[in-house]
Order: structure tokens, then C-alpha cells, then sequence
């Protein structure tokens, strides 16, 4: 027969069973004292929603964290036309261009470009056979016209005296005016120029028609040049004049008067307009004068740059801040700003500007309407457009 089981025995058996009893125990006690779980706190609705047509209304200090300006809109009274090529060049009454009057070899340049000169200065020495020639011319033209002159009175005494007819005296008279006509022309050939000083024969100088300071050199010495050949260009100080091109389409607008932007920043006003279009860029001519003072200082004749051409603006159009518009499609939009409030509105046409300013027309602004000029890419995505 078996043994009766031990104390140590019944405990071991039960021990299982206990340790069960003990963590059901546990975790209930656990169970009842746990801490309540918080309640549930709503999230306020976001404004990157999007929103309706009417708009979003931010925070001031949503306004302030996304870097938010604005600008106001302005009656469109000019018509920026930028990016047209220009030239700066002397004005056309104040500058003059030096041609050879007779043919010749240029034996001495006497004055540098840059340099100032005053009228009738020397300006280069050249050697001509021609001038030999019209020095004779010259010489005999003052010949015959004395002698005619000195004929028509001696003439005109004798027909006082009735020993000669009327006749006689009037050809007399005919020959002295013709004789004289041709020395005036021939002193006239030579009036620009002056025999050289101590030269050869047949050398003489080329002269400054007026005072100011030479702008262009177009002769070397050794330079063998053509009767009328261009030697020089000299110009008076003073405001230059810029020439540049515009769009044959934009013709009706262009009148002498238009302001002209320069890169600087100076300004410059159109005094002539082309007549004819140039067939290849369909373009027209246009001529201004730059403002006196500082704001031309910067320029020198024949400087390439370009400008920008301000056109009336149409009736009914707006300036606003070139920064303002924002890219939507084929189109573009602006965010009019009133207080909190934005709403998006659509540009109905672009016409035109420059990196300051364009200008549009767009339902839903008016001039004095504020327009977000900073932050714009954020509130496309915030807000409907009309």
C-alpha cells in the first residue's frame, strides 16, 4: 500500500493554483485604481483648409509668422516697355562730323580723341595735289574778279560821259557779279582748311568747325583718303541723345515728349519718331534727349544699353507691384489684402511692365486696394480664386 502523501507534498500540488488566484487578484486591485484617461480636446480647424471665394481670415500672428506684406494698387498712368536696345550718341546740334575736303595723304595727326578743342583748332595735316590745283583756282578767281570789277567802273564812268551804250555797261556789270560769284566759291572750297605752316607744297589742316571735344578719330597717319572722306566727329558738352527701337505695333502711342527709363535710374525724353519700319525687326526709330545733370554723367557716345519706354497707359487699367502677381495656370492672380482678410482675384489681361511694376485689369480692385506683395505662393494654396 501506498504512503499517505506528506505536508510538503499537498503544498507543492497546490502551489500552481495559487499563483493563479494571486495575479487575478493583482490585476484586478490593478483594474480598479488605475487613473482616469484624459478627455478628448478638439482640434481647432486648421487655415491651411482650403477655403471658399470669399477668402481666409488670419491671425495677426499668422500674418506675422508667414512673412505676409501687401502694397496698395495705383490708376495705371504709364506703360512700361522694357528691354529695348538703345545707343548713346552726341546730339545732333551740337556735334559735327570733319570730312576731307580735297583728296589727299594724312601726313600728321594733331589732336586725339578725348581731346578738347576750340573752333578753327587744327586738328590733322594732310598733303594734296587737289589742293594745288583749287590754290590756283583760287588765285585766278581773285584775278578775274578784280579785273571785272575794275572794268564795270571804268564802264560806268564812261556811260555817265555817254561815250559808251547802256549796253556795254551792263555786260560789264554781268561779268564783274559772274567773276565774283566764283572767287566766293572758290574762297568757299578752301574755308575749312588753311596751308600749313612751314609744310610742303600742297599741304594744309584740317580744321574744328566748332568747339567741344573730339569723340571719334577715323584717320592714321600715312592714310591715303578720298575728296569728303570722314576724319573726325566732334561734339559740344553737353546732354547726350539716346537712339533706340520700338514694336511697330505700339506705334499710335509713341510721340515725341515720352519718358525714357534709363538703367541708371535717369530719365531721358523722346524729341523725334521714325517715319518708315525697318522690314527686318518690324520695328520704328525713335530719338531722345537725356536729362541734364548727374543722371547722364555715367554715359559716353556709342554706349549700348537698354531701355524702357513708358507708354500712356490704356483707361481703366492698374498698376500694381510686379512682385504681387503670382503664376496660375495661363493666367496669373493677386490676393487683395482688407485688414485679416485675403481673398484671391484673377487678372483678366497683362499688359505689360517692367520688374517694379505692371500693369493689368482685374475685376474686384480698385486704386487704394492693398495686394499681398510677400507670401503669395503659401496663400494659392489656401485660397479659392474667383
Amino acid at each position: 500500500m501506498n504512503a499517505p502523501p506528506t505536508n510538503e507534498a499537498r503544498l507543492r500540488r497546490l502551489w500552481p493554483a495559487g499563483a493563479v488566484l494571486l495575479a487575478a487578484a493583482l490585476a484586478a486591485l490593478w483594474f480598479l485604481l488605475r487613473p482616469a484617461a484624459p478627455a478628448a480636446v478638439p482640434v481647432a480647424s486648421s487655415p491651411a483648409a482650403k477655403s471658399p471665394a470669399d477668402g481666409v481670415e488670419l491671425s495677426d500672428e499668422q500674418l506675422r509668422s508667414q512673412g505676409i506684406t501687401s502694397a496698395a494698387v495705383a490708376a495705371a498712368t504709364q506703360l512700361p516697355l522694357p528691354g529695348l536696345p538703345a545707343q548713346a550718341g552726341a546730339a545732333l546740334e551740337s556735334s559735327a562730323r570733319v570730312a576731307v575736303p580735297y583728296a589727299g595723304v594724312v601726313t600728321r595727326i594733331l589732336v586725339d580723341e578725348g581731346a578738347p578743342v576750340r573752333r578753327g583748332q587744327a586738328l590733322a595735316r594732310l598733303r594734296s595735289q587737289t589742293l594745288l590745283a583749287a590754290q590756283g583756282e583760287l588765285a585766278r578767281a581773285r584775278s578775274e574778279a578784280t579785273a571785272a570789277a575794275q572794268q564795270a567802273r571804268r564802264d560806268a564812268l564812261l556811260l555817265s560821259e555817254g561815250i559808251i551804250a547802256a549796253s556795254r555797261h551792263e555786260q560789264s556789270q554781268a561779268r564783274a557779279g559772274a567773276a565774283e560769284a566764283g572767287r566766293r566759291q572758290a574762297e568757299g572750297a578752301l574755308a575749312n582748311l588753311r596751308p600749313a605752316a612751314g609744310g610742303q607744297p600742297g599741304e594744309y589742316e584740317l580744321l574744328a568747325p566748332i568747339a567741344g571735344q573730339v569723340l571719334r578719330r577715323l584717320v592714321a597717319p600715312g592714310q591715303a583718303l578720298a575728296a569728303l572722306d570722314e576724319a573726325f566727329v566732334v561734339a559740344e558738352p553737353g546732354p547726350l541723345d539716346v537712339t533706340f527701337t520700338a514694336p511697330v505695333r505700339v506705334r499710335g502711342a509713341l510721340t515725341p515728349g515720352l519718358a525714357v527709363r534709363l538703367p541708371d535710374g535717369g530719365a531721358a525724353r523722346v524729341v523725334a519718331v521714325g517715319a518708315d519700319t525697318d522690314p527686318a525687326s518690324q520695328s520704328l526709330r525713335l530719338r531722345a534727349r537725356m536729362a541734364g545733370g548727374a543722371a547722364g554723367a555715367g554715359y559716353v557716345a556709342g554706349q549700348q544699353f537698354s531701355v524702357t519706354l513708358m507708354l500712356p497707359a490704356p483707361a481703366g487699367t492698374l498698376a500694381v507691384p510686379t512682385a504681387a502677381l503670382l503664376p496660375a495656370g495661363q493666367g496669373h492672380l493677386l490676393f487683395r489684402r482688407d485688414g485679416r482678410r485675403i481673398r484671391a482675384v484673377r487678372v483678366q489681361e497683362m499688359l505689360g511692365g517692367d520688374a517694379e511694376t505692371s500693369i493689368v485689369r482685374a475685376d474686384g480692385l480698385s486704386p487704394g486696394a492693398q495686394v499681398v506683395t510677400h507670401g503669395t505662393a503659401l496663400l494659392k494654396s489656401l485660397i479659392a480664386a474667383e
